[in-house]
């Protein structure tokens, strides 16, 4: 029987089952089994293999006690506590005459099958059924072969009144595994749902932070595209719609599956350029943390506005560290330093990256880093 860790209730029930077997167990071995064997030594042909047979079921009962005690399942132990269970079986009932072997004194009977629903219960009820079903039939076929074929019909007697109890346990074992089983399956079916939901209420969210990050870049420039109000003769004009276009593509590339997201969107920012006809190169060097995504449109914008506005060539270059990482443009810009839209030598933005910008004539170099903290 599979334990429910998951499920407190079916837990709980499980436990008590196991508590049950434990205490029906030694009761009948303790109870029933030893007053038996006690009480006529001289019927045994070896009081021997009486004696360590309740010797090895008693180590049974304590090793298994400890183990359901402390609500943990048997484990590997299990297969050498049912061979002793067997060997038990077999040393009680070749220690006494078969002549004797539907008396009172062959105590083991009773004893053999709540073993089994002790060892292997919370392993599997299959397992269970089927160690009764042979030890029942086992018991058949000695009686049969040491020539006591006469009292089969008291065996059918006592096996009726043994299995009578017995089986109700592993019944009741059997109906709680389904109830483990259809527990866990309904679990598992709502933490499918619930992964579900929260999956979708994140699309929803992010779809939301995309429109609304469009919706003053490039939502306004489509307006006046399609108003006819805006000056595509103006170099300005022309670059703000090269800017919005590298914006949605690296928009696109941020939820690609890829090793290295930085540098995919990185190459989604200079296709722009590229269809502009510029030459573009990109250089890398090292290897660097993986920066969140804030990060790294913060690290990818001014490359993208440079390459937005260069006019006939850039160069790229990316350089890493395991605790660092900055991303580099050196181009031609069409519009001079105006390109780079930013006044300032040197910036730090609220992500943590500091922008260095350098203009010198129509050459403009911009440079962004970004350092992981410890």
């Amino acid at each position: 029987m599979t334990e429910p860790t998951s499920y407190p209730m079916a837990g709980r029930l499980v436990r008590g089952l196991r508590l049950a077997t434990l205490a029906i167990t030694v009761s009948v071995l303790f109870g029933f089994a030893l007053p038996l064997m006690i009480g006529s030594p001289e019927t045994y042909r070896s009081l021997a293999h009486q004696v360590v047979a309740f010797t090895l079921l008693t180590a049974v009962a304590v090793v298994a006690g400890v183990q359901i005690l402390r609500d943990r399942p048997l484990g590997r132990p299990r297969w050498v506590m049912l061979a002793a269970v067997c060997v038990a079986a077999v040393l009680a009932t070749t220690g006494i005459p078969p002549a004797e072997l539907m008396s009172e004194e062959e105590w083991s009977y009773g004893v053999i099958g709540w073993f089994g629903l002790l060892v292997l219960m919370d392993y599997s009820t299959r397992a269970a059924a089927v160690f009764l079903g042979a030890h029942t039939v086992a018991s058949f076929g000695q009686l049969a072969l040491v020539g006591q074929q006469h009292e089969i019909a008291d065996l059918v007697v006592v096996t009726a009144i043994v299995l009578g109890g017995e089986l109700p346990v592993l019944a009741g074992a059997m109906a709680l595994q389904g109830l483990v089983d259809a527990a866990s399956a309904a679990a598992a079916d709502a933490e499918r749902v619930r992964t579900a939901e929260a999956i979708a209420e994140h699309l929803h969210a992010d779809r939301q932070v995309r429109y609304a990050d469009l919706a003053t870049t490039s939502v306004p420039l489509l307006a006046d595209l399609a108003a006819g109000s805006a000056d595509l003769s103006d170099e300005r004009v022309r670059a703000g719609y090269a800017v919005a276009a590298a914006r949605l593509r690296r928009l696109f590339a941020e939820h690609d599956e890829v090793s290295d997201p930085l540098l995919h969107e990185l190459r989604a920012c200079l296709d722009v350029a590229d269809r502009n006809g510029v030459a573009v190169y990109l250089g890398t060097l090292g290897t660097w943390p993986t920066p969140p995504l804030a990060v790294r449109r913060a690290l990818t914008e001014p490359a993208l506005r440079i390459l937005a506005a260069a006019a006939a060539q850039a160069r790229v270059t990316v350089l890493g560290s395991p605790t660092s990482v900055t991303v580099s443009v050196l181009a031609d810009a069409r519009i001079g330093a105006s390109a780079g839209d930013a006044p300032e030598a040197t910036a730090v933005d609220r992500s943590g990256v500091t922008v260095t910008r350098l203009v010198d004539g129509p050459k403009v170099w911009v440079e962004a880093t970004w350092r992981a903290r410890d």
